[in-house]
């Protein structure tokens, strides 16, 4: 972009010369030719082409309204573009330098960059008790290890995860100071510190609330003075709502509703704002990513040392030595042989990525405002890889024992980043597991995340994807048995194989079994109602009791699926009435089951109905009994979820 505005000036000059003046100067040419310089290379040819094409093909297949791209090589940014629109109903086409995109979790690194700087003066030590930092409540003594700075840069914490209630908002008036957040919504500790990593945003926030401690300035004020500023930063912000200067700038968020895309309110992080607050333009992360891969500095300023940079990218945990893993916040992902550091973002509305490639001088920022893909933001730095810096694939031919010792990697894999102690956990019942299964030939099936896929054995408990590049590793427990799963570019997310209770078997397909066995409640009566008065008073009891124990379990499942559809996203706000209301059907389908057990023993010693009736009704019971364990075992059974 340089080398074409002084083109452009050089021609402007050339024209506005005098006619004497160019008549020396073709004199001059004749009697020395003058070498011209050479045209600098450009560092990608048809960057531009390309990151348009791609664009064009996200946006008229994916449901994106606008995206925002920059790329810097070698201190100089030498693209920058948005495509969509910032505001539909206002018109407004996006641009990457006025366009402030919600960056969701690439804001943490704002954060791990204030804390990194605090090290520097030391008034930080990662190494010590978080508990030392903090005034007005303390993190709880779970596990005889504290958790420190450096398992909260890992993501090794060992907190459970959480967001309902309290994580995203809408209202101004709701929300809390981040030390009021951080005090009122202390996770369970479900692990010892440095264990497994499990992406957790509170742990970020409070490490935010800890610059804040130490400084003496609230976070958002502290990042604006010792980051933002002194990078020139000037359309970036923590701040919620956006301030006064910045709000012509605000990228609309959208949702589709009735086959019309709706406008959505923005986004407030609030208490949580360290761990995904930031708005901010392609053009202004583009500062960021090179003061990053300059170690600290970018046009005179500095915000980091030389040694405190590289020791801010450096590695300090891998689940496995042969997969990337975690810096100081950052987190390495390998691609085309590349070692790239960065982080993903994501809010309901808006999908980001950033990673900086240090050997090549690299930087890449993307933001797609969206809120139902993701894909457009997962696949983009791959596909620039494969385009500038393509490999051949090698292939691998698999052990040929291997099938026999294949079984001990079967199972269901669940992340630990899930909730354990509140409603939340029933959250997992809707989602699928990794799946690892033998194919027979050679290899291991993987489903569960990105598509089905096959991995083949390149070293002991370590594979690589068949047709792609991803590499997993497996973890043996002391005695030699396979528990834990890493996969490449996740070193934040580790995964342990699942209680048998958490298989498919048992979270979806018994219970679904047991909604359609109360469904055979009502179409029985239905069928044999006009037997109902002949009935015996104790036969009546049973067929009400089983009526009215499928009748709360439906009516708890219809009533859990309306609630969602109408709340939607604002559950990570508050807990409606509705959502509490809901909450005593299980209450009462569990003491319903008492009756409906009671009545099955009946059944058989007073010889109600036909064997068959006996059987089925025996059934019933069994099923209302599995419910109830099920909604114990999920924390579904009583009210227990995050309030405000």
């Amino acid at each position: 972009m340089k080398q074409r505005i002084r083109t452009l000036f050089a021609a402007l000059g050339m024209a506005a010369a005098l006619p004497g003046a160019v008549m020396a100067q073709e004199a001059a040419t004749e009697a020395a030719p003058v070498a011209e310089a050479p045209a600098k290379a450009e560092p990608y040819p048809g960057l531009a082409t390309f990151v348009d094409g791609m664009l064009a093909t996200q946006l008229d297949t994916m449901e994106i309204s606008a995206a925002t791209i920059s790329v810097v090589k070698d201190g100089e940014l030498i693209f920058a573009r948005a495509y969509g629109m910032q505001d539909i109903e206002a018109d407004v086409p996006a641009t990457a330098e006025r366009s402030l995109f919600r960056i969701g979790s690439t804001s943490k690194l704002f954060t791990w960059t204030s804390v990194m700087q605090q090290v520097e003066a030391g008034k930080l030590d990662l190494d010590a008790d978080v508990n030392t930092y903090l005034t007005g409540f303390q993190i709880p003594a779970t596990f005889p290890e504290p958790i420190t700075l450096r398992h909260i840069l890992t993501h090794t914490a060992g907190f459970e995860d959480g967001a309902l209630g309290f994580l995203i908002g809408y209202d101004t008036d709701k929300m809390l100071s981040l030390q009021d957040a951080m005090a009122k919504h202390i996770p369970m500790r479900v692990n010892k510190p440095g264990a497994y990593t499990s992406y957790s945003n509170y742990a970020t926030a409070l490490a935010g609330l800890i610059v804040q401690n130490v400084s003496g300035m609230p976070f958002n004020e502290y990042v604006q003075t010792h980051i933002l500023d002194p990078l020139g930063m000037q359309n970036t912000t923590f701040e919620e709502p956006l301030p006064e200067r910045l709000k012509d700038g605000r990228t609309v968020g959208y949702s589709r509703e009735m086959g019309a895309l709706k406008p959505e309110r923005f986004e407030l992080i609030a208490g949580f704002a360290p761990a995904g607050s930031v708005s901010s333009t392609a053009t202004d992360m583009a500062r960021f990513m090179m003061a990053h891969l300059q170690d600290g500095e970018l046009d005179g300023a500095r915000i980091l040392k030389p040694e405190t940079a590289r020791q801010m990218h450096s590695v300090i945990f891998q689940g496995d030595k042969r997969l990337g893993g975690m810096a100081h916040g950052f987190y390495e992902e390998y691609v085309n042989g590349h070692r790239l550091i960065g982080h993903g973002g994501d809010t309901n509305q808006f999908h980001t990525n950033l990673l900086i490639d240090k050997d090549e001088q690299l930087g890449i920022f993307v933001s797609y405002a969206t809120g139902s893909d993701t894909k457009g933001r997962n696949t983009f730095v791959e596909t620039f890889y494969d385009r500038y810096y393509p490999v051949e694939l090698a292939k691998i031919t698999p052990p040929a024992d291997f099938d026999e010792r294949a079984a001990r990697y079967a199972g269901s894999y669940k992340f630990w980043r899930h909730n354990a102690s509140t409603i939340e956990k029933g959250i997992s019942i809707l989602m699928n597991d990794v799946e690892v299964a033998p194919t027979g030939e050679g290899t291991l099936f993987l489903a569960g995340l990105w598509g089905p896929q096959q991995y083949v054995e390149i070293d002991k408990n370590l594979f690589r994807q068949v047709d792609g590049q991803r590499r997993i590793a497996f973890i043996e427990d002391a005695d030699g048995n396979v528990q834990d799963l890493y996969i490449d570019g996740l070193p934040f997310m580790s995964l342990s194989k699942a209680p048998a209770f958490e298989s498919k078997l048992f979270k979806q397909l018994v219970p679904g079994f047991a909604l359609i066995l109360f469904l055979t409640v009502f179409t029985g009566w239905l069928y044999r109602r006009k037997e109902y008065k002949t009935m015996q008073p104790g036969e009546r009891a049973a067929i009400r009791f089983s009526l009215a124990v499928a009748g709360a379990n439906w009516l708890f499942v219809l009533g859990l699926v309306i609630v969602i559809s109408i709340y939607k996203e604002t559950l990570f706000e508050g807990i409606p009435f509705a959502f509490k209301a809901n909450l005593v059907l299980p209450i009462l389908a569990t003491l319903l089951t008492i009756g409906v057990v009671y009545h099955a023993v009946q059944a058989w010693k007073q010889g109600y109905w036909r064997i068959g009736r006996r059987v089925h009704y025996t059934l019933v019971a069994l099923a209302s009994v599995y419910m109830v364990v099920f909604y114990y075992y999920w924390n579904i059974l009583g009210f227990q979820y995050a309030t405000n």
